[in-house]
């Protein structure tokens, strides 16, 4: 079964892309949606061209297989992305899902700034993927019990 992608215009202007998980019927007003990005758009006027990117629709939701649920009432428009928007889509959900991978294995994205302001996008991937490979080097060994001890030392959760 394909994703069900769409993209939603709603009443407070925002455009965003997602994947409908379910759509409002006559007894739910909900939409349930995941991996939702917002389309940014941003004007230079002086050379008569728009920019465009993504950002996730929900601050702080670091994984975007978490479900979130729209109203159906602010809803204005929906249709299908057209091929390039959706190229641009994964390519999007791809590098946000590596950054929240960073920011949810304590690494302090904001003190690499600076090595990262001069990158060139090939360099930034390679950095990131670095990062990865190094924390899954350092994650626990699937061997081993993932069970915390609490006082008294007979008392197991």
């Amino acid at each position: 079964m394909t994703a069900d992608i769409k993209q939603l215009k709603l009443t407070n202007n925002d455009e965003i892309i997602c994947e409908i998980v379910q759509y409002a019927d006559d007894e739910n007003i909900d939409i349930v949606v995941r991996k939702c990005m917002k389309i940014i758009s941003v004007d230079d006027y002086g050379n008569s061209i728009r920019y465009y990117t993504f950002k996730p629709w929900i601050t702080f939701q670091d994984d975007l297989d978490d479900l979130s649920v729209l109203n159906s009432v602010h809803v204005i428009s929906e249709t299908k992305p057209s091929a390039t928007v959706l190229h641009h889509y994964a390519a999007a959900l791809v590098e946000t899902d590596k950054i929240n991978k960073l920011k949810t294995s304590g690494v302090d994205i904001s003190s690499l700034a600076d090595d990262l302001s001069e990158l060139t996008e090939e360099e930034m991937d390679a950095f990131i993927n670095a990062k990865l490979e190094s924390l899954d080097e350092n994650n626990f060994d699937s061997n081993e019990a993932n069970v915390i001890q609490f006082k008294p030392k007979t008392t197991m959760h």
